[in-house]
């Protein structure tokens, strides 16, 4: 299994909720599968790491993870026009980070795991698939 791991979706594992999205993470990293990450991701995850020791398990987690950076500006302007898409639509996305998860998502042509209802919404308006749990 190949996927891009939300922020949602690691805050899953690290709580170990039992979700299934916590699961197929869990799995994925058992099973050595490839897990990607981006740049907003660690942010996220850095700033809500409490602790040093906190944020040295994330930072062990993304560091074994293939990274895809953010394209600036490519990837910014994917991601506002996926806001225009949504707004299009009759929604607006909670969170401006999450247009650009999605946008390098949809860039790399990987699908996205996680556990933010935001990103069906998102999917529904453009190319991003996600990852099956």
């Amino acid at each position: 299994m190949r996927f891009l791991a939300d922020t949602s979706a690691w805050v899953e594992f690290l709580r170990d909720t039992g979700s299934q999205v916590c699961e197929t993470l869990d799995h994925a990293i058992r099973t050595s599968s490839e897990v990607a990450t981006t740049d907003v991701v660690i942010m996220e995850l850095l700033q809500g790491g409490p602790t040093r020791k906190t944020q040295d398990k994330v930072w062990g987690l993304m560091n074994w993870c293939v990274m895809y950076p953010t394209r600036p500006l490519f990837d910014y302007e994917v991601a506002a026009d996926l806001y225009h898409r949504c707004r299009g639509a009759g929604f607006t996305p909670a969170n401006s980070n999450d247009l650009l998860v999605a946008a390098v998502a949809i860039g790399k042509d990987i699908p996205l795991l996680a556990a933010d209802t935001d990103f069906e919404r998102i999917a529904s308006v453009s190319s991003l698939a996600l990852a099956s749990v």
